[in-house]
């Protein structure tokens, strides 16, 4: 829930129940810029980290925590000058730089190319129940990720960029937890080229 001020932070808090994560809207990389705070569970919570985040962003979001957490993956989406959109699915969170482990699908991409590539990513034993641990929802997470294609591809004359990370995966579910969207018109050069190449 959107929020412009601590006391409307507050009001979202109490209404999606605690704990809660508060963000600042519009700021990249949220987590080095301190525009984050997770597991807020209380209104003084609440309000000390919308202090914190003042002046940061153009607002507020609260979010309801997601718990049960089996792992994180990225997706992100954008416009290759050869082969036109793209998506990259890999380890999310703060394993992005760390692990460096992704794969790269041509759009448009079925269930079965996005199975594959989430099989082949050295993150898979996690989401597989590693050692009793348990399994994540692959049903889900596929379901997340075609849906995050298709958006991409319904909007290919004007989406530039798109990264949600992390998404989520339970073992009931998959949630997008944070996304940044770049629109803008592409060229007639460019749109020539995407149609050709897809």
């Amino acid at each position: 829930m959107r929020a412009t001020s601590a006391d409307e932070a507050v009001a979202a808090a109490e209404t999606l129940g605690y704990p809660v994560a508060l963000k600042a809207l519009g700021v990249a990389h949220k987590s080095e810029a301190g525009a984050v705070k997770l597991n807020l569970r209380d209104a003084e919570a609440v309000r000390a980290a919308a202090a914190a985040m003042a002046g940061l962003g153009t607002g507020l979001y609260v979010e309801r925590m997601v718990t049960g957490a089996v792992a994180e993956l990225i997706v992100g989406v954008n416009h290759d000058p050869m082969f036109g959109p793209v998506m990259t699915v890999g380890s999310g969170g703060v394993l992005v730089e760390l692990l460096k482990d992704s794969r790269t699908l041509l759009l448009p991409s079925g269930r079965d190319e996005i199975e594959a590539a989430l099989r082949s990513l050295r993150l898979f034993p996690l989401l597989d129940g590693y050692r009793g641990r348990p399994k994540a929802d692959l049903a889900a997470a596929i379901d997340a990720i075609a849906a995050i294609a298709a958006f991409a591809l319904a909007n290919v004359d004007e989406l530039v960029e798109l990264d949600v990370n992390p998404l989520i995966l339970c073992e009931r579910g998959a949630w997008t937890a944070d996304a940044l969207m770049v629109f803008a018109p592409i060229s007639d050069f460019q749109r020539g080229r995407i149609q050709t190449a897809t």
